[in-house]
C-alpha cells in the first residue's frame, strides 16, 4: 500500500506539473505532493534533512548565479553581445543562427541553463521579429537556443544544477569535473550546432539582406547602461571562475563563490543606481528551492519504498560489459529516466543507484550527460525546457507537446550519442 500511494502521488505531481492548472507554479505542486507523503507518514523529518543535505549547495549556487546574470542583464550585458552578433550577421540567417546558438552555449557554460533561457529567448524573439521572419523561421532560432541551453550544460560544474548535485554526491572537485567533462561537453556543443543546422537547413539558409536595413538595429554601445558596471562584470566573471577552481583547496562550497560574486555585483549596481532591490530579489529563482527539495522528497519516497529497486541492477548489467557498452548503455538509461520524470529527481535516483552498484568511475559522468542532454527528449525533462515553452508562448509562438517531441526525438539522440562517444574516447585514451 505504501508503494502504491507513493506512485500515485508521484504520477499526480507530474501530471499537474505538465498541465499547470490555473497557472500554478510547479514548486507548489511538488510541495503539495511532498506534504501528502508526510501526512501519510511515508516520509519522515530525517528524510527531509537528508535531501536538504543533497540539494542545498546546488540550489544556492543556482540562486547566486541567477542573481548575477539578472544584474548583468539589467545593465544590458547580454543585449550588447546579441546586438554585435545581429549587426554582423543579420543578412545571413545561417551565420546568425550559429552565432546566437554559440552565444547561448557560452552563457550556459559560464552561468547556467535556466539563465540562458531567461536571457536568450526574449533576445531571439526581438531579433526575429525585427527581421520579419515567419513563424517556422522564428521557431527554428528559438529551438536552437532552447536546445543549447541544456546540451551545452555539461563542460563545467556550475553550468547546470544537476552537475553540482552530482559533484557534491560523489565528492568531485571543480577541476576533476572539468578534466572529465570538458571534452564531452564541447562535443555536445559542436554536435548541437551541426545537427541543428542539418535539420533546419531549409529555413536558415536564406538571405535576409533585402528584408531589413542594418541601421534599424540599435548600436550595441547603447545597450550598456553603466560602463563601469560592464567592466566590473568581466572582472567578476573571472573571479568566479578562479573561485570555483580554488574552492576545494580552501574548503569553500561553490554556493559561497556564486553568492559572493553576486553580492559584489549587486552592491556595485546598487551604488550606481542600477539594482532596484525589489526587482532584483524577485528575479531570483527562489521557488527552485521549494521545487528541488519537494520533488526530490517525492522521488526519495519512491526509492525508500522500493519503486526504483530495479534500476541499480539494470545499470550494473550495462556496466558489466565492456566500457563502450557501459557508457552508451547507462547514458541512454539515464536519459530516458530524465525525460520521463525530470532531470532533478533523475539525478537523485541515478546517484543512489550508482552508489549501490559501486561500478566504474565513468558512471557519474555518463549520468550527467544522460540527464542534461537526454532531458531534451520531452518538455518535462528539465525546468529550462518548461521555462522555454512558457516564454515562447508569452512571445506569441505557441508550440504543442507533439510539435516539441518531434524536435526532441530527432535532435537529442545524435547529440547524446556523440557526447557519450566523447566520454568513451576520453576513458579509452587514459
Amino acid at each position: 500500500m505504501s508503494l502504491l500511494i507513493t506512485i500515485i502521488v508521484f504520477i499526480a505531481a507530474l501530471t499537474f506539473i505538465l498541465i499547470k492548472p490555473k497557472g500554478i507554479n510547479e514548486a507548489f505542486i511538488a510541495l503539495a505532493g511532498a506534504a501528502l507523503l508526510f501526512a501519510a507518514q511515508l516520509l519522515k523529518p530525517e528524510d527531509a534533512a537528508y535531501i536538504w543535505g543533497f540539494v542545498w549547495n546546488a540550489t544556492f549556487s543556482l540562486i547566486g548565479i541567477m542573481l548575477f546574470t539578472s544584474l548583468l542583464d539589467y545593465n544590458g550585458f547580454f543585449r550588447w553581445a546579441a546586438l554585435h552578433i545581429v549587426h554582423r550577421f543579420h543578412h545571413r540567417q545561417l551565420s546568425l543562427f550559429i552565432s546566437l546558438s554559440l552565444m547561448a552555449a557560452l552563457i550556459t557554460v559560464f552561468f547556467n541553463n535556466d539563465g540562458t533561457v531567461l536571457i536568450m529567448v526574449p533576445i531571439v524573439l526581438e531579433v526575429t521579429a525585427l527581421l520579419k521572419l515567419s513563424r517556422s523561421e522564428r521557431l527554428t532560432f528559438l529551438v536552437g537556443v532552447g536546445f543549447m541551453a541544456d546540451t551545452a550544460s555539461a563542460p563545467l560544474m556550475m553550468s547546470n544544477l544537476t552537475n553540482i548535485l552530482t559533484a557534491d554526491f560523489f565528492d568531485i572537485s571543480f577541476s576533476e569535473y572539468a578534466s572529465r567533462m570538458l571534452l564531452p561537453g564541447l562535443i555536445a556543443i559542436a554536435a548541437t550546432v551541426l545537427v541543428s543546422v542539418i535539420y533546419f537547413w531549409e529555413p536558415i539558409r536564406k538571405e535576409t539582406s533585402k528584408r531589413l536595413a542594418p541601421n534599424l538595429f540599435p548600436d550595441p554601445s547603447t545597450a550598456i547602461a553603466d560602463k563601469r558596471l560592464f567592466w566590473l562584470s568581466w572582472l567578476n566573471i573571472l573571479l568566479m571562475i578562479i573561485g570555483y577552481l580554488g574552492s576545494e583547496r580552501i574548503g569553500i562550497p561553490v554556493a559561497a563563490i556564486a553568492l559572493g560574486c553576486a553580492a559584489i555585483q549587486w552592491i556595485a549596481s546598487a551604488l550606481a543606481g542600477r539594482a532596484p532591490f525589489k526587482e532584483t530579489v524577485l528575479r531570483a529563482p527562489w521557488l527552485i528551492i521549494v521545487f528541488a527539495l519537494s520533488m526530490n522528497l517525492i522521488v526519495y519516497s519512491l526509492h525508500v519504498h522500493g519503486a526504483t529497486a530495479w534500476f541499480p541492477e539494470v545499470i550494473e548489467r550495462a556496466a558489466e560489459k565492456n566500457e563502450m557498452v557501459g557508457i552508451f548503455g547507462s547514458g541512454i538509461l539515464f536519459a530516458l529516466l530524465a525525460a520521463a520524470i525530470n532531470n532533478l529527481p533523475a539525478v537523485l535516483i541515478s546517484s543512489l543507484a550508482i552508489e549501490q552498484v559501486n561500478g566504474p568511475g565513468y558512471l557519474p559522468y555518463a549520468s550527467l550527460l544522460g540527464t542534461s542532454i537526454g532531458a531534451k527528449l520531452t518538455p518535462l525533462g528539465s525546468l529550462a525546457t518548461l521555462l522555454w515553452m512558457q516564454l515562447v508562448a508569452q512571445g506569441g509562438i505557441r508550440i504543442s507537446w507533439r510539435e516539441y517531441m518531434k524536435y526532441g526525438l530527432i535532435l537529442t539522440l545524435p547529440i547524446l550519442l556523440l557526447a557519450l562517444f566523447g566520454l568513451w574516447l576520453l576513458d579509452w585514451t587514459e
